[in-house]
């Protein structure tokens, strides 16, 4: 079951699959609930929409790694190596595209390249 909580105007402003005071029953096929996850295709596909979001979930995943290693709850050794090497990887290369953008607006930008085999 999937609740729905709408604001004054009657819009849908936060989904759950737990109930909540003043949460209403909706099916997630629902026009509006579709709307608000910015499904907006009457030919909407569970696996197109999961395979499209990958990206962004795993930047989430990405972020809270991050968030969880900063405030010391895990340690980044405790990955598994291959995560730590993929991690690191796709860390260096979101960097690059920072700077690749920001060179644009400045003349001159200098960047490291590690190798993946390499530790930094």
């Amino acid at each position: 079951m999937l609740y729905a909580i709408r604001n004054e105007e009657g819009r849908i402003i936060s989904l759950s699959e737990t109930f909540q005071t003043g949460a209403e029953a909706v099916d997630i096929k629902n026009k509006e609930v579709l709307a608000f996850l910015s499904i907006n295709d009457n030919e909407f596909s569970a696996e197109e929409f999961l395979e499209q979001s990958d990206a962004a979930v795993s930047r989430i995943f990405e972020d809270l790694i991050d968030v969880l290693v900063d405030k010391n709850i895990i340690m980044f050794t405790d990955l598994p190596p291959m995560a730590q090497k993929k991690l690191l990887s796709r860390k260096l290369a979101r960097n690059l595209n920072r700077q690749e953008s920001d060179s644009e607006t400045q003349t001159s930008t200098s960047f490291l390249i590690v190798d993946d085999d390499e530790t930094i």
